[in-house]
């Protein structure tokens, strides 16, 4: 049998090949190369240690050239290898690695020690407010407050009768895959360590780096992101939202000079979150804590690095909710979560607090109204929370119906004991009021624009929450669907 090949004009195809290179090679961060700075240079003052050193890795087809005694050396740019020997072995730095997009580029900023405009926020927050203590947090409580219903339970006290009962996604691999996913985080559980720590480093500064507060933010926030964040933002620390103390009420006295807090969005998978309030979304929950705890501990390390304080935060320390809103990640929903644009709530928030001289950003205004005006016509989380924990109607509050709710905020309240009274009876934590809500959809182009359309007009709303129903968005998948996707590398 014979195979009959396309017959394909070679000139087009030349053509549209040119035209790929030539759009890659106008890519300015791609434009990376070495530059001989000439008035830098003094050639009759050394022995030419750079062609030597170019020599040695090149031969007689180095890249550096020397046409004139006396005079600069030149670089063709079309092979050299970046090995950067010549820079090396320059005594008097003539010779830079630059891209077109240089450092020249980065705005100057205000210095750190000016005070930051006060920004408006999304959110309401009463005057006579006052910080809240870890304690109260139904996490704590079911520790501790005796008086609680569920305390002592964890939320996998009745997992083996779900297993056993032979339920559909209550099965005893997803269930250990979740309780193992909580092994990196909960070795993090001493966070006075880490304060004292910095208190310590504050005392006994290191050599701070010297960089432009602009370009340090921009270092930390791609450093976050090779850490594993899909979303990162800073906010100047609002010290309203530091727990008075920890979960047995010990005080948390963090230095005023922590005055920073970078916030990290860790993506949950939308498949796997689709089988709640089954095992596998519960899996997907640890996992993300312990992707948190990675990503804070070494963006800590990350900035020690620059002589600066860092403080791996997790669930504790400060309220995560609404530093994230501070650093223009999202808004509070219905639910009690943040919203963001991009994942909606399907997010695990980590947090590292510093004294890096970092550049806050401004709370998106446009979104975050936009998720409130949502939010009073939907409704779609409180129908389908098992425990009916969420609140319905349009109307926000200032306080909730529990000791575990951090009154002075005017919003949504859920009930966290009823809440986590479900856990226990599920075997596992629930994710509905996050599988269910219209913002949680994969970050599409079809997504971004219904997320624009409720920014700029909100009388579509309700038609948009009658849509997300007709598709069929929020209910219940089976977790085969996510294992599909993994196991054929989707």
């Amino acid at each position: 049998m014979t195979l009959r090949r396309h017959m394909i004009d070679p000139v087009p195809v030349t053509l549209i090949v040119a035209l790929i290179l030539s759009f890659e090679a106008s890519c300015p961060m791609s434009k990376l190369g070495l530059l001989v700075d000439t008035g830098a240079c003094r050639p009759t003052e050394c022995e030419l240690e750079c062609l030597t050193a170019c020599q040695r890795i090149h031969g007689s087809n180095s890249p550096l050239e020397v046409s004139k005694i006396g005079v600069p050396p030149t670089i063709d740019q079309s092979r050299c290898t970046s090995c950067l020997s010549c820079i090396r072995a320059c005594p008097f730095d003539a010779i830079q690695r630059l891209s077109e997009q240089s450092a020249s580029s980065y705005r100057k900023p205000a210095s750190h020690s000016d005070p930051l405009p006060i920004k408006e926020r999304p959110y309401e927050v009463s005057d006579d407010f006052q910080r809240f203590p870890e304690s109260k947090t139904i996490f704590a409580r079911a520790v501790y407050d005796k008086d609680y219903e569920y305390c002592g339970m964890d939320m996998y006290s009745n997992a083996g009768l779900m297993v056993e009962k032979g339920l559909p996604e209550y099965n005893e691999f997803e269930l250990n895959l979740s309780i193992a996913g909580w092994e990196l985080y909960d070795t993090l559980k001493d966070r006075h360590s880490y304060i004292d720590r910095a208190r310590q480093e504050l005392q006994n500064p290191h050599k701070r780096s010297q960089i432009d507060p602009q370009k340090l933010t921009e270092m930390v926030k791609k450093a976050a992101k090779f850490y594993g964040a899909r979303l990162v933002g800073v906010a100047e620390l609002d010290r309203r939202w530091i727990y008075t103390g920890d979960r047995r009420d010990q005080p948390y006295d963090v230095p005023d000079e922590i005055n920073r807090v970078i916030v990290m969005a860790i993506e949950m998978d939308y498949d796997a979150i689709a089988a709640s309030p089954g095992y596998m979304a519960s899996a997907e929950v640890s996992r993300c804590y312990s992707q948190m705890t990675f990503a804070e501990t070494e963006l800590c390390a990350f900035i020690r690095r620059f002589g600066y304080s860092a403080i791996s935060c997790g669930n504790d320390i400060v309220i995560s909710v609404p530093v994230a809103i501070d650093a223009g990640l999202g808004q509070y929903g219905r639910n009690g979560l943040l919203i963001t644009k991009e994942f909606g709530p399907r997010v695990r928030l980590a947090k590292v607090i510093t004294d890096m001289p970092l550049i806050p950003d401004e709370p998106d205004l446009k979104f975050a109204k936009s998720v409130v005006r949502f939010c009073e016509v939907c409704e779609k989380c409180a129908h389908t929370c098992p425990s009916q924990s969420i609140a319905y109607g349009k109307e926000r509050t200032w306080s909730g119906k529990t000791i575990s709710n951090n009154p002075g905020i005017k919003k949504w309240y859920i009930n966290p004991e009823t809440c986590y009274g479900f856990w226990v009876e599920n075997g596992s934590d629930c994710s509905n009021c996050i599988r269910s809500c219209p913002y949680n959809k994969p970050n599409s182009l079809l997504h971004r624009f219904i997320i624009w359309v409720t920014i700029h007009f909100p009388w579509l709303d309700r038609l948009i929450v009658k849509m997300d129903d007709l598709a069929g968005y929020g209910k219940q998948k089976l977790s085969g669907r996510f294992w599909k996707k993994i196991w054929r590398g989707k």
